[in-house]
């Protein structure tokens, strides 16, 4: 049976038994007592002990560790949380022909991130070129949209003081891994060993190789005999499909794991397909339709995969379910929904009949 600590009262009312056990004359009941104030005391001090125990056997299990503890268990397993990561990209210069930009000139966004130029870069005859930037700072608020402006934190001779983000954007920061990941992992490699090169091998790599990977799946022999196919995503990301940045991570981080003996092995970007469901609803409310969207997402995030099959039976029981009250009926999709082999099924946008 569990253990429950006693209550600080109860440890109280124990000592002052155990005083008129030992004293027959005594009464640590009274308020002004003296031995009521030492029972008092000694209770405390015993109710603080009881406590750090309480705590400490929640360390002494992986899934109710602390966060301190759990990568303490994590390091046993030789398993690191993942730091956070800084973004890169491109971002497009402009000036004098011939005018340079040298490496680790710094430039500043709006929002207080600063990037640095990681080589140096001269304008071509036409007064423009591109440099690489990396975030000062690693994190996801390091990420920005192509077009952003950046601005130069001193100024550069021959070069504009703006800068454009080119278009594909400064991408792949990402935030410390959130400790709930961790220990998921962590009780992930302990239910399944390592087999050299298994698909659990290469799921496992993927979600160690970069914070923002949540899903993978693993296609042997693609694109040809020998070769290992893994498409993955980034669910908590508004795009679940991940970026160039992610799966050059990705890549890099698998290829320093998987057997040498492996022929080849490719990180690939999966398809978004949109699910645009046509959904009648009776009563029809927003506090329905909100909820049936939020029960739709969690339902793909759960079983969409690249290459699979949607089944509308599936899809209708979800919405019955997350409409409460209301009645409903799913006009479209009217039947399974098939995806090919890159694509994976993301919720589009619902229409209410």
């Amino acid at each position: 049976m569990p253990w429950n600590s006693p209550s600080l009262t109860e440890l109280a009312e124990g000592v002052r038994a155990d005083i008129r056990g030992r004293v027959s004359s005594a009464r640590p009941e009274l308020r002004r007592s003296l031995l009521r104030v030492i029972a008092d005391v000694d209770a405390g001090v015993a109710h603080g002990l009881y406590g750090y125990l309480a705590w400490l056997a929640k360390q002494l299990m992986i899934d109710t560790a602390d966060a301190e503890y759990l990568e303490r268990w994590a390091g046993i397993w030789r398993i690191e949380r993942e730091e956070a990561v800084s973004a890169t990209g491109p971002v497009l210069l402009t000036g004098t022909s011939g005018a340079q930009v040298l490496q680790d000139t710094e430039l500043e966004h709006d929002s207080g991130a600063v990037y640095t130029v990681d080589d140096t870069v001269t304008l071509d005859a036409q007064g423009n070129a591109v440099a690489q930037l990396t975030a000062v700072e690693p994190g996801a608020s390091g990420n920005l949209d192509a077009g952003a402006t950046l601005r130069f934190v001193e100024p550069v001779s021959g070069v504009n003081a703006e800068a454009t983000v080119d278009t594909e954007g400064l991408t792949g920061g990402a935030d410390q891994e959130d400790i709930e990941r961790l220990r998921e992992r962590l009780l992930e490699r302990i239910r399944r060993q390592p087999h050299g090169g298994s698909e659990a091998d290469y799921i496992g790599w993927a979600l160690e190789a970069h914070p923002d990977v949540t899903r993978a799946w693993v296609y042997p022999h693609q694109p040809d005999e020998g070769e290992v196919s893994l498409r993955l995503v980034c669910d908590e990301l508004a795009n679940i499909i991940p970026t160039d940045a992610v799966i050059q991570a990705v890549e890099t981080y698998i290829d320093g794991e998987r057997p040498v003996a492996a022929r080849g092995f490719y990180a690939v970007k999966p398809v978004a397909k949109p699910l645009d469901p046509s959904i009648r609803l009776t009563p029809d409310t927003q506090q329905a339709r909100d909820r049936v969207s939020a029960a739709l997402k969690d339902f793909l995030t759960d079983v969409a995969k690249p290459g699979g099959t949607l089944y509308r039976e599936q899809l209708s029981g979800v919405i019955y379910v997350a409409a409460g009250d209301s009645r409903h009926e799913l006009v479209m999709p009217d039947t399974d929904v098939v995806h090919a082999i890159n694509e994976i099924a993301v919720l589009g946008t619902p229409t209410w009949l």
